[in-house]
């Protein structure tokens, strides 16, 4: 897929979008096939395209697909059922998902976009029906000019689109507007800024890194030799227009530090047109050790950020596609990393040994190996691994997503004394061999979803450890020998389900560990060092790990949790999330958490958390109120209590201090039966001052929601959502005279929805709500609007049965 690129000065690119759109609307035409060099603009175009008919009512559905180099019908077959929101199964076979398309399209007039197309495709067989009765149009973009891209009916039209390179002028507006015209514009720059643009060859993808990569450069000899770089000469590769990739390797050869020039390459390991997280990628370099000169991980993890954020500045990375938080690669960007590390090319940086995601029923043969630092065959059909390929300068080995994979070599490592990166997740792999002599440079090794990997002996050889990932692994119990990693610094052991002990001392025994996460894994702790018996494992043992600075753990039992387990600790840690209960993977947005199912008399243990945490979730728990949890948690910033049958009132102020939910910022009550108030008793003036988020559902038994005392501290409040009280009759008690002259300045959006006893929102004629951008009111039959006190009407409302007076005069 192409990167987007401005569309400054481009005329040309205004008129394909013209015929474009004029060829939509010609019956006669069924598929559009856009064609050009690589970086020429094609996905730009018909992302406008895609943009435009996303608010139109032209067609039914407008499908994008990537396709990419490597065709895989499945895949395309799969991401146009997931646009479609198609349900399938994974046991579905090809034919069976085809058909199931072909029957909900026919009737349905569709945009079919398939971009970066580089295989022809036959579209029935998918599943995409091509009649031309129902109107439906498929566009393509593709580099090959003379490729019949889509294999259709006989009697449908294709029309072609060559997209050109920018002219001289458009090339120099888009090369100005982006280096910045207030530095090509100078005297002593201006003449070779002109000639650095046109070795560009109009090319908007080069035109744009190379700009990007002089953007700030004053100095006129800078200029001169990137001019000098853009000149010289380099081979070809295979798939690539010299007049693209030298260009585009400036940006790269411009980057002033080699481990961000190293953390670039890597990203070319990963498949054609991959999007991965933003944090998983940092986590891949950190393991690497790309990322230097940091005192701890998650100093690492802000440098990665930076790092990131320099290669996207750079156009080397690009944001995924509609996802927040992930990143891509353009292929054109990728294949140019896979040059720098190839052997073959330029001889410069590291060798790179990549075969991802193209359908390998074997590896490479063995005698290739040798010459490579790094080796990725991940997301392939590989079923057997060679007996002992010979890789003396081999550093990182991926091989997830192999599932056919059930067996390493008992001497697949002996020659591969360099390897310090192993990736054998979402393997079938029913165990792993290491000999005494083998892996003795390991420091991370990724075996996450291997579930038939029942045992672990090896672990405890691993003395140079630092980055240990099983999650979600079969393994039943852990080797006592682990206590022996001490490099290790951080160890997911998530969803372990088949774990049900630990052997004593070893957690204790890992003092380098900084990252721990330990959710939904069903470990018997024991309920402290009392009653500990050999070989039980204690939460103290966690809480004597004094560098954690991540914790993420599920507790079952809340009575393992001693008093003072976590009392030194919680206050060093950055980041935790604290499970007790059977709970589920719950996400509040905030860094320290602790949710409790169930339950009511917790320990002073569970206290203490709660009085470090800023998120607290209580689910199913038999307590009347939270006064003993959140009275001193003064961190408090987000408070949820769900199905809790018995809760008659959150907390008593008497009960509490002064500084009680003093931070909250969103308070969120759902399905509480038993609720009859809020709050008891008075109120402290700085209690909830910062509260701008209110959502209640279900509460049945609440008459009225605020007293006029509590809306005196609600002057932050922004969304107030109130459904599906049924009991509910007024929103604010009290009369006029005790009720600020102005309630809620700040709220800016108000749902109430299915309460059909709410007769008033206040008691007094007007209310202004200066602030209101959305009011939504469904199923309030009862209710009668107050009048805005100056000329302004309601924003529009959803009205709901019965009568509703919206606009009251």
């Amino acid at each position: 897929m192409e990167m987007d690129v401005p569309t400054v000065g481009q005329s040309s690119a205004q008129r394909n979008l013209d015929k474009i759109w004029h060829l939509l609307h010609d019956e006669h035409t069924s598929v559009i096939c856009i064609y050009g060099m690589g970086g020429i603009g094609k996905t730009t175009l018909m992302k406008a395209i895609n943009n435009k008919l996303q608010a139109t009512n032209k067609f039914d559905y407008v499908i994008w697909v990537t396709v990419s180099k490597e065709l895989n019908l499945e895949r395309v077959q799969e991401e146009i059922m997931g646009r479609l929101q198609l349900n399938f199964s994974e046991q579905d076979s090809y034919s069976n998902r085809s058909m199931q398309l072909r029957r909900y399209l026919t009737d349905k007039r569709y945009m079919l976009i398939l971009d970066d197309l580089w295989n022809s495709i036959n579209l029935s067989e998918i599943g995409i029906p091509t009649n031309k009765e129902n109107r439906s149009k498929i566009a393509i973009t593709t580099r090959i000019a003379n490729m019949s891209a889509v294999q259709v009916c006989s009697d449908t039209k294709t029309e072609k689109i060559r997209v050109e390179t920018l002219t001289e002028d458009e090339a120099w507006d888009l090369f100005a507007a982006n280096v910045g015209k207030e530095v090509v514009h100078q005297p002593h720059i201006n003449d070779v800024a002109k000639d650095v643009a046109m070795e560009c060859g109009g090319l908007p993808l080069a035109i744009v890194v190379v700009a990007k990569a002089m953007q700030g450069q004053n100095k006129k000899e800078l200029w001169q030799d990137a001019l000098r770089a853009l000149r010289a000469a380099a081979p070809e590769i295979e798939g690539m227009e010299p007049q693209v990739f030298l260009p585009l390797k400036l940006s790269y050869d411009d980057l002033k530090d080699e481990k961000a020039k190293m953390c670039f390459l890597f990203f070319s390991l990963f498949p054609e047109d991959y999007e991965i997280s933003v944090k998983r990628l940092i986590r891949w370099w950190i393991m690497e050790g790309f990322i230097d000169n940091v005192d701890n991980l998650e100093d690492a993890s802000n440098k990665g950020h930076r790092i990131i954020e320099e290669l996207k500045r750079r156009c080397l990375l690009e944001e995924g596609f509609g996802v927040r938080d992930r990143v891509k690669m353009h292929d054109i960007i990728r294949d140019l990393a896979l040059y720098i590390a190839s052997s073959l090319s330029c001889n410069e940086g590291p060798t790179f040994l990549v075969k991802a995601n193209v359908g390998l029923n074997e590896p490479p043969p063995e005698g290739t190996w040798r010459e490579f630092d790094r080796i990725s065959l991940m997301m392939n059909d590989i079923t057997e691994l060679p007996i002992k390929p010979e890789c003396p300068n081999l550093i990182s080995l991926i091989l997830t997503g192999n599932r056919r994979i059930t067996a390493v070599p008992h001497s697949f490592f002996e020659l591969m004394p360099a390897l310090q990166v192993l990736d054998l997740s979402y393997t079938s792999i029913t165990s792993l061999s290491v000999s005494s002599s083998s892996l003795l440079n390991l420091q991370a090794l990724i075996l996450t979803g291997c579930r038939r990997l029942t045992e672990a002996p090896f672990l405890g050889q691993l003395k140079e450890l630092q980055f240990l990932d099983i999650k979600s692994c079969g393994i039943r119990c852990l080797p006592e020998e682990m206590q022996n990693l001490v490099q290790l610094k951080k160890l997911n052991m998530s969803g372990l389900f088949n774990l049900r002990t630990i052997p004593s001392n070893v957690m204790s025994g890992l003092c380098s560990l900084e990252d721990l996460r330990m959710h939904r894994t069903n470990v018997n702790w024991a309920k402290g060092s009392e009653f500990a018996v050999e070989n039980d494992v204690t939460i103290g043992e966690v809480g004597k790990l004094k560098r954690l600075t991540i914790l993420k753990i599920t507790i079952k039992d809340s009575d393992c949790v001693e008093e003072d387990v976590f009392l030194q600790q919680l206050p060093k840690l950055k980041r935790f999330k604290v499970l007790i209960g059977p709970c589920d993977n719950l996400n509040m947005n905030c860094m320290k958490q602790v949710h409790i199912n169930g339950g009511n008399n917790y320990s002073r243990g569970v206290k203490v958390m709660v009085a470090h945490t800023e998120g607290l979730e209580l689910f199913e728990s038999d307590v009347k109120n939270v006064s003993h949890l959140v009275g001193v948690a003064n961190s408090l910033r987000m408070l949820n209590i769900d199905w809790c049958t018995k809760m008659e009132f959150i907390l008593d102020w008497s009960d509490v201090g002064e500084n009680a939910l003093q931070n909250i910022e969103e308070l969120r009550l759902e399905d509480l039966p038993s609720l009859q108030k809020l709050f008891k008793g008075e109120m402290p003036q700085r209690c909830l001052r910062k509260l701008n988020e209110i959502y209640l559902s279900g509460c049945v038994n609440l008459k009225s929601l605020f007293s006029s005392e509590m809306v005196q501290n609600l002057d932050q409040l922004q969304s107030l959502h109130v459904m599906n009280c049924t009991g509910l009759e007024e929103i604010i008690e009290g009369h006029d005279k005790s009720l600020p002259e102005n309630p809620f300045p700040q709220l800016r959006n108000f749902t109430l929805e299915v309460l059909p006893k709410l007769k008033s929102i206040i008691r007094r004629d007007t209310l202004a709500l200066p602030s209101l951008i959305e009011l939504r009111i469904v199923n309030c039959p009862n209710l009668r609007l107050p009048k805005r006190p100056d000329t302004t009407d309601w924003p529009s409302i959803t009205p709901g049965n019965g009568t509703l007076e919206a606009n009251p005069r």
